[in-house]
């Protein structure tokens, strides 16, 4: 559960290749419900939002399009640490409610407490350091704020695990190469990802940590999920864990 550590590099190389292609091997991998997904996650969230949205793990802007399509009093900033993905939001998003900006998981440059909403789609489990990038997740939200997770799901029961392993390793690499040619098959590097990536019980476990899991949804047979979280006070964020690490100050800039 410690994020991917050493393996990013590898990762990251994978993204800046397809980068250009990213939506378009989504919309194979997930047989076309990668979007259907995200719209779930962001009407979980809820129907309406007129403040401050973080889409963190941007990538080329998916997210934050429906976000922005959806909730017409928010305003929007897109992250992500791959300068091809944040050249990407700002060419397709140009509105005066959006931005975009470069920043990793694990130190994100804004303030404690500057956003109502955080998402992250498809992207936390590439965080190289898992619990300081959830950590970091809470530390920009106001108190009572909602963080919305969307990703692929690591089934608890063996035999579920086995089948949404196969596919990572052997029938998403095939998708990845009908959906972008030789370079599609970099979507093996997914399953890398998929290895390190927490079995359902122990990622809630671990959410549950830092915030308050209002709803859980499995999706795509269990291959998928949408968790949707509330940040606590920070004296019930106290009483539930003792051994999380606090830190005393902070040194984000504004955002």
């Amino acid at each position: 559960m410690s994020g991917l550590g050493e393996v990013w590099p590898t990762v990251e190389r994978a993204l800046v290749q397809i980068g250009g292609t990213y939506d378009r091997i989504n919309r194979f991998l997930s047989l076309g419900f990668d979007v259907r997904l995200r719209e779930r996650a962001i009407r979980i969230a809820g129907r309406d939002c007129n403040g401050r949205v973080l889409d963190a793990g941007s990538g080329p802007g998916t997210f934050s399009q429906l976000a922005l399509r959806i909730w017409r009093g928010a305003d929007l900033v897109a992250m992500d640490p791959l300068d091809v993905m944040v050249n990407l939001c700002k060419r397709r998003i140009r509105t005066e409610r959006f931005d975009a900006v470069r920043g990793v998981f694990e130190r994100m440059p804004f303030r404690d407490g500057c956003f109502d909403v955080v998402l992250t789609g498809f992207s936390i489990r590439d965080a190289i350091d898992l619990r300081k990038a959830i950590s970091e997740v809470r530390g920009v939200l106001r108190e009572g704020g909602s963080y919305v997770l969307c990703d692929i799901s690591k089934p608890d029961l063996a035999p579920m695990r086995f089948i949404v392993s196969a596919y990572w390793f052997l029938v998403a690499p095939l998708l990845g190469l009908l959906a972008a040619g030789v370079k599609g098959l970099r979507v093996w590097d997914i399953y890398r990802t998929y290895r390190r990536w927490p079995e359902r019980g122990k990622l809630i476990g671990l959410l549950r940590r830092y915030f308050s899991v209002e709803k859980v949804v499995n999706a795509l047979l269990g291959g998928a999920l949408i968790v949707m979280c509330r940040k606590n006070t920070f004296r019930k964020f106290l009483s539930l864990t003792s051994n999380v690490e606090i830190r005393p100050g902070n040194s984000r800039n504004e955002g």
